[in-house]
């Protein structure tokens, strides 16, 4: 049971720490070069505008998280790809076979993804009238799972036992690390849900 956990963790990990870090892409340590370009992405994706008289996805969702969010995604599947290739336990615990699969393509797709669902589920608040940064359970959480099993899937798609364990195991994971982050002043109480 434990093995089958982590198999789940590991699995969406791209994604949970692409979605994680897209929201903290000011307050990362970064070199100063790198900080000021992204700073300059810093634009709402939707550029401010508005249908309907409501904002399409609100200002918190930007260009320069996504590019976060998906270099993110990028490096964490590159750690799973070298582990994977040089130590038996993660390759014995690892459903994606990076031997097969480019880790630069799934953790880019991991990383989107997340945030595609995510900017899904902003559009379908706002609509709904929810006010930005306001709790939706589960959909604040499911969001970005749904997103990036549905990105990735291009080039892996995971069972379904395996799928549906990770779905739940994150939701609870998400509640959690947004709580310890919002903590530690990584992220700000208005960012978690």
């Amino acid at each position: 049971m434990i093995k089958f956990i982590f198999v789940c963790l590991w699995y969406l990990l791209p994604a949970a720490l692409g979605n994680h870090t897209a929201s903290c892409g000011n307050r990362l340590w970064l070199p100063a070069m790198l900080k000021n370009a992204l700073a300059k992405i810093a634009t709402p994706v939707d550029l401010g505008r508005k249908w309907r008289g409501v904002e399409i996805f609100g200002k918190n969702k930007t260009w320069r998280g996504i590019v976060v969010g998906a270099i993110a995604g990028i490096l964490t599947a590159g750690l799973q790809a070298a582990l994977f290739f040089n130590f038996n336990f993660f390759r014995m615990n690892t459903i994606v076979d990076y031997g097969n699969v480019n880790f630069i393509l799934f953790g880019f797709l991991m990383g989107v993804g997340a945030l595609s669902g995510d900017l899904v589920k902003s559009f379908i608040k706002r609509r709904l009238g929810k006010p930005s940064g306001k709790p939706w359970f589960p959909w604040d959480q499911l969001d970005w799972i749904a997103g990036a099993m549905a990105l990735s899937s291009i080039v892996f798609v995971p069972p379904a036992d395996v799928a549906v364990v990770t779905a739940v195991i994150y939701v609870g994971v998400h509640l959690v690390s947004d709580r310890i982050v919002c903590m530690m002043g990584i992220k700000k109480r208005e960012e978690v849900n």
